[in-house]
């Protein structure tokens, strides 16, 4: 059994932390209420079955249906995937350490409902 010893926020590419207003979070956007996980040296390979939809073409998928309507595409010659969750905007990623600093699980929170007036 892995011990997790903390965890962080899920940055992306050029997010910093210390730049964000006290309190606030970084936070991912969902157009469509979709988010996925992918391996970044695979993701022209994996994403290109989704950015044909993105460009305004339809195709049909060569994909893996998962439970809950996601969706799992895969690169056997790079041995990696694409995996699809349903997510609403404004929604954080958490990261789970282990002693070594190695991620031993990921938690997405469900986007949350803007309470401005």
């Amino acid at each position: 059994m892995t011990l997790l010893v903390g965890w962080e926020m899920g940055l992306g590419v050029g997010e910093d932390i210390d730049r964000l207003p006290p309190g606030d979070r970084p936070r991912f956007g969902a157009d469509h209420n979709v988010g996925c996980f992918a391996d970044a040296g695979a993701w022209t390979t994996l994403s290109a079955p989704f950015r044909t939809v993105v460009d305004g073409r339809w195709e049909p998928r060569d994909i893996g249906q998962l439970p809950d309507g996601c969706e799992r595409v895969s690169d056997e010659s790079q041995q990696a995937d694409l995996v699809t969750f349903t997510a609403l905007s404004g929604g954080v990623v958490w990261l789970g350490r282990t002693e070594t600093g190695d991620v031993a699980s990921i938690v997405v929170t469900s986007g949350m409902a803007d309470a401005k007036a």
